[in-house]
């Protein structure tokens, strides 16, 4: 009984430690991969080549433009604060979040369906 005494506390003290390996979820990205750092800025980038597009072609007013664009720096400045100590995982959803309304709020200027 008294050696069950004696390794008591090395199993307590054990158990926290253990239960701290998991990361937790993950954030995933359209295809259902965890998104990088790389990844996102590729995602924002790409966003940011529609709206010059939408531009150049008319079909995105300068005031339009110039307010997407505003969003989409908004999204890689708030990116940057988060991953200085790393991002958790609902950093990661909420940038996937604004960067996914940003996406379709070109798209739908780009195409007229919403003023």
């Amino acid at each position: 009984m008294r050696r069950y005494l004696i390794l008591a506390p090395l199993f307590i003290a054990a158990a926290p430690a253990s239960a701290q390996i998991w990361g937790g979820p993950t954030m995933q990205g359209p295809s259902g991969s965890s998104m990088g750092h790389d990844q996102s800025a590729a995602e924002t980038a790409k966003i940011r080549s529609d709206i010059r597009d939408g531009r150049d072609s008319g079909q995105l007013t300068r005031r339009q433009a110039k307010r997407l664009k505003r969003e989409a720096y908004q999204i890689d400045t708030l990116e940057e604060r988060y991953a200085a100590g790393g991002l958790s995982p609902s950093e990661e959803a909420e940038l996937f979040a604004r960067r996914e309304a940003l996406r379709s709020d070109v798209v739908a200027k780009r195409t007229g369906a919403r003023k």
